[in-house]
C-alpha cells in the first residue's frame, strides 16, 4: 500500500513538472511580441538597439523550435523574413536613421500577422 501510494505521489510529481515546463517556442513567441512593443515606443537609438537585440534572441530561438510537419516550411520561411527585416533595422540604426525604420517596424508587423494567419496562431 505504502509503495502504490509513493508511487502515485511520484507520478503526480513529474506530471506538475512537466506540465509547469515553459514551451520554447511559446515562450520566444512572447518574448518577441513584448520586445517589439517595447520597440515600437523606444525613443533612443541605444534603447531601440537593446531591445532589437532582445528581439533579435528570442527569434533565434523559435527559428530553432520544431512545429507541426506541415506547417514547418512555412514557419522557417516567417523567420527567415523576420532576420531579414532585423538586419535592415540593424543597419539602420547603426547609421543613426531612427526614423527610417519607421517603415521597417511596419514590416515586422506585417510580417507577423501574415504567418500569424497563415499558421492559424490565435491570440490569447
Amino acid at each position: 500500500m505504502k509503495l502504490k501510494m509513493l508511487f502515485s505521489a511520484a507520478l503526480i510529481a513529474a506530471l506538475a513538472t512537466a506540465c509547469s515546463e515553459p514551451d520554447p517556442l511559446h515562450h520566444a513567441m512572447e518574448g518577441m511580441g513584448g520586445a517589439f512593443k517595447e520597440l515600437r515606443k523606444a525613443e533612443s537609438i541605444e534603447d531601440k538597439k537593446m531591445l532589437l537585440a532582445e528581439l533579435e534572441k528570442h527569434i533565434n530561438v523559435a527559428a530553432q523550435q520544431k512545429v507541426a510537419p506541415e506547417d514547418q516550411e512555412n514557419f522557417d520561411k516567417g523567420m527567415e523574413k523576420l532576420k531579414v527585416a532585423i538586419t535592415a533595422i540593424k543597419l539602420q540604426l547603426s547609421q543613426g536613421n531612427v526614423d527610417n525604420i519607421k517603415p521597417q517596424l511596419k514590416e515586422l508587423g506585417q510580417i507577423r500577422k501574415e504567418y500569424h494567419e497563415l499558421l492559424g496562431v490565435s491570440k490569447d
